[in-house]
């Protein structure tokens, strides 16, 4: 059982990431910095550079550690040195590559959690060197003292790429706060989306259905907020189809709250995504959510209960989709009670308490 007593002085627990840039993995350390008690943790975070509107929300008492080294075995050299230096005895890696360089670190005293965040067989199908990623996966996950992963369906996936027997954690993502009644007047043709502005996100797609709606004659507007490297083609790909009145690139938001207050529905687009946790934020804020099936929401989205699902990569049943929740909201808003109860399964305070349990159980059982 993990220790009771009060502690001399806090465990310090390393988070590591390649950034600080706004992503689903990178929203899950942030929350868990900000929320881990500090009588028993102090966090520390490692980042492979300094980059990233997330700095600006960084705790006042977390200063980022820039491991540098972007090569994997001077990475991990560098990871080692910091480990021992700060005296971490917990390090929590929240990517792939940030994984096996932890797993590579030279570090002793510290407990290493590796973590995946979306469907792993979906990454590697595009990831460099394929074939050599799978081999470590396989070679240093086992070796990890735990493996975190925020749905089972992720956790089933990695199990069939490790092909050997491995615990591996279920810890619900941090996401929002305490859950309660919100009330919102959304405007009837508004929709909102967010996230990176990458291919993966399918803004493209989203961008084409608003044009078949245009097309069409439903008069709705989309505001999507993010950035990333994909803004400047969006920004061609809106102009060419005459969608300056009805679509916007919104930049980042800190607080999602305030923007989705005039919204009708939440749609996310994504061709694959490892969970989703602006969705959860469009539930636990009143909004009505429509997603792809691309691996993350269908974990915890039941199809005309909590929100609703389309098929991805079809820009074409995307727009059928939106032009008939846009015009039955009665349907739409039915959904708006149950997603509130799925959201408050991802909880900010819940989720950290039981990240905290898991690294007391491990840090007892350090030799």
């Amino acid at each position: 059982m993990p220790p009771e007593e009060p502690q001399s002085e806090p465990l310090r627990i390393a988070f590591l990431l390649p950034h600080f840039r706004p992503g689903g993995a990178e929203r899950v350390v942030l929350n868990w910095i900000k929320a881990l008690d500090r009588s028993r943790f102090q966090p520390v975070l490692m980042l492979g550079k300094r980059d990233g509107a997330f700095l600006d929300e960084l705790p006042d008492d977390v200063e980022p550690i820039i491991l540098g080294g972007g090569r994997a075995l001077l990475r991990s050299w560098h990871i080692g040195r910091q480990l021992r230096r700060h005296r971490v005895v917990l390090a929590y890696a929240a990517t792939n590559a940030m994984n096996l360089a932890l797993m590579q670190a030279r570090a002793r005293d510290a407990k290493r959690i590796v973590s995946e965040h979306t469907m792993p067989d979906a990454y590697l199908a595009t990831a460099k060197w394929r074939w050599f990623r799978t081999r470590q996966m396989r070679r240093l996950y086992p070796r990890a003292d735990a493996v975190a992963v925020p749905t089972s369906a992720i956790a089933s996936a990695l199990g069939r790429v490790i092909g050997q027997p491995m615990t591996v954690h279920v810890l619900p993502n941090p996401v929002v706060e305490a859950v309660g009644d919100v009330t919102h007047a959304p405007k009837s043709q508004h929709l909102v989306s967010a996230g990176r502005l990458v291919p993966e996100k399918g803004f493209d797609l989203l961008i084409d259905a608003v044009a078949q709606l245009r097309d069409q004659g439903v008069d709705c507007t989309l505001a999507i907020y993010g950035e990333g490297p994909q803004r400047t083609q969006l920004e061609m790909q809106i102009d060419s189809l005459g969608l300056g009145k009805h679509v916007q690139l919104c930049g980042h938001v800190a607080d999602l709250r305030p923007v989705l207050e005039p919204a009708a529905l939440f749609v996310l687009a994504s061709r694959r995504e490892g969970f989703g946790n602006v969705l959860i934020e469009a539930m636990a804020a009143g909004v009505p959510v429509l997603a792809t099936r691309c691996g993350g929401p269908d974990s915890f989205i039941t199809d005309g209960i909590n929100g609703w699902l389309t098929a991805p990569n079809d820009a074409q049943g995307l727009a059928g989709k939106i032009a008939a929740l846009l015009a039955d909201p009665q349907m739409r808003d039915a959904t708006i009670g149950p997603a509130f109860k799925t959201a408050a399964h991802y909880d900010v305070a819940q989720s950290t308490r039981q990240f905290e349990r898991l690294i007391l159980a491990m840090v007892s059982m350090r030799a």
